[in-house]
């Protein structure tokens, strides 16, 4: 809590900015409940593969209490209409999230510490300017520091941040290590002093901009809000490394660390992979079982799904195989991955067989909403077909809502006539045809965000999230 003997000690540190601090922090001394909206970079996850970044249309809603505990809500929307949408709480002895739609982490339960906590508590603060303001205020007696225009203290977390100010003494900035929080256009609204935009920046590159800001102060009733949905519950224990059989020759690879996993059939000829995620390392250790699985027969293709990040990154740990992308992915490859791109990359844009010999695998271009470049891979003698993003059970958990990639990849099968039994995704379990036609069925004729971006201030009804 700021008083007035902690504004006298910024004061007497010779800072012109006390009144400003204090004017900002004022109507958010008992917290703040605050909504955003607007974009979030992200690299080489865009719909086409000539570019670098995605405008990914982002949301979030906070509560942020005196007493260090917090409900942060996020909502981020990929090309494809992918949504990620997480719940996390927090407090002192740590935070727990889930993921409120139940596709990519099911039911598990995450939770980080104390520290990891206090880290993204302090880093939520920059969001909002005003509580920024009290901290600067609370620490005055502590260690903070001005030089001029600038103020410098310690966050919740022990880091050094330090607040610029403009000629007419707002706050300009914010900036803590590499990160940088810049504050434009400053009014006032319903009593709180809050800025039109928020542009978050690493390294000088712009990663967020927040372009419709909303707070309000927090009231007694908020605190009903700090809860998570039923149903969850901690991690299973992680699993081996192992390359689980989908029947004829055709395998998964299951247990990577990061939750990954990469299919592949095995023929008379050789080997053809889909997809090389997340990291050359982790791609390496895949490459091992591939190979004590299938001992002797070279990897010869690896299909990549498409040419975003996380499922290309491996790539380099198959350097002796061709890589086969889709229209346009060659050059987001070597965008991506410079001279350690395998040397043979050949586009595809129309469907094709690859023939090993005893078996032929069918390579399917697919004008996906999500990606350009998404190829789809078919094994006939197994019933197996490989897909990156276009559906997803999560490794634990229910059949998860499909979004509209589920619809494209449903058209896909039927117009080709492939006779599936087994999905098999670089996300989460495998699953069977009827969980697809299932999760489609269920699809909402109108996106619902589940009020995220405007649970906290905003004045119309919206629709809760499932669990609300």
């Amino acid at each position: 809590m700021v008083n007035a003997f902690l504004i006298a000690a910024l004061a007497a540190s010779a800072t012109p900015h006390a009144d400003r601090l204090d004017a900002l922090c004022a109507p958010l001394r008992q917290g703040a409940a605050i909504d955003l909206a607007g974009i979030s970079y992200r690299p080489e996850q865009a719909h086409a593969p000539g570019q670098a970044l995605a405008a990914v249309d982002a949301r979030q809603s906070m509560l942020l209490l005196p007493d260090g505990r917090f409900l942060l809500r996020t909502s981020n929307l990929y090309p494809g209409d992918i949504e990620f949408r997480y719940r996390t709480l927090g407090d002192s002895d740590g935070e727990r999230t889930v993921d409120e739609l139940g596709w990519r982490d099911g039911d598990v339960l995450q939770q980080d510490d104390a520290a990891t906590t206090a880290r993204d508590l302090a880093d939520l603060r920059m969001l909002a300017p005003g509580l920024l303001a009290c901290d600067a205020l609370m620490r005055a007696g502590g260690g903070a520091t001005t030089t001029g225009e600038t103020l410098a203290f310690k966050d919740g977390a022990g880091r050094e941040v330090i607040l610029a100010f403009d000629a007419s003494g707002d706050l300009a900035s914010a900036r803590q290590g590499v990160e940088i929080y810049r504050y434009e256009a400053w009014s006032t609204r319903q009593g709180v002093r809050l800025p039109a935009r928020i542009v978050h920046a690493r390294d000088d590159r712009e990663r967020e901009r927040w372009t419709q800001v909303r707070a309000r102060p927090a009231q007694d009733r908020d605190a009903a809000l700090l809860s998570l949905p039923d149903g969850y519950r901690p991690a299973d224990p992680p699993s081996p490394l192992r390359a689980t059989p989908l029947g004829a020759g055709a395998y998964r690879i299951d247990g990577a660390p990061s939750g990954y996993h990469t299919g592949f059939v095995v023929g008379e000829n050789g080997i053809v992979l889909f997809d090389a995620p997340i990291a050359v390392e982790e791609a390496e250790t895949v490459r091992a079982v591939i190979e004590r699985t299938a001992p002797g027969r070279p990897i010869r293709h690896v299909v990549v799904s498409h040419v975003h990040g996380d499922h290309v990154a491996g790539l380099p740990a198959y350097r002796d195989a061709e890589v086969l992308t889709g229209a346009g992915g060659a050059d987001a490859l070597r965008r991506q991955l410079g001279d350690r791109l395998p040397a043979r990359v050949r586009e595809v844009t129309q469907a094709e067989t690859i023939d090993l010999g005893d078996r032929r695998i069918r390579v399917l271009p697919l004008a996906s909403h999500h990606a350009a470049t998404m190829l789809v891979g078919f094994d006939p003698a197994s019933g197996a077909l490989f897909q990156g993003d276009l559906f997803y059970i999560p490794e634990r958990g229910a059949v998860p809502v499909a979004f509209t990639t589920g619809r494209e990849l449903i058209a896909l099968i039927d117009t080709a006539r492939l006779d599936v039994r087994t999905l098999v995704g670089v996300h989460g379990r495998s699953g069977t045809p009827q969980d697809l036609h299932d999760a489609v069925a269920r699809m909402p004729a109108v996106n619902d965000r589940g009020c995220v971006g405007e649970q906290m201030t905003g004045t119309k009804p919206c629709r809760p999230s499932p669990g609300e």
